[in-house]
């Protein structure tokens, strides 16, 4: 349980990119750019700085 709590974020990440490759697959060339941009500029990076905030001092 632990795991999944500390994790929630880059499992939300990888499931919008996943998300949005399947998407980008079908044909949707307006909700599967919208998932990819989501998960790669937004949660992922939110998930590193998180994750990496207390080693580097804040």
């Amino acid at each position: 349980m632990v795991i999944l709590r500390r994790f929630w974020l880059l499992w939300a990440a990888l499931a919008a990119i996943g998300t949005g490759f399947l998407l980008l697959s079908a044909g949707s060339l307006s909700v599967g750019p919208l998932m990819l941009v989501t998960g790669y500029c937004i949660l992922l990076p939110f998930f590193l700085w998180r994750s990496f905030r207390k080693s580097v001092g804040e």
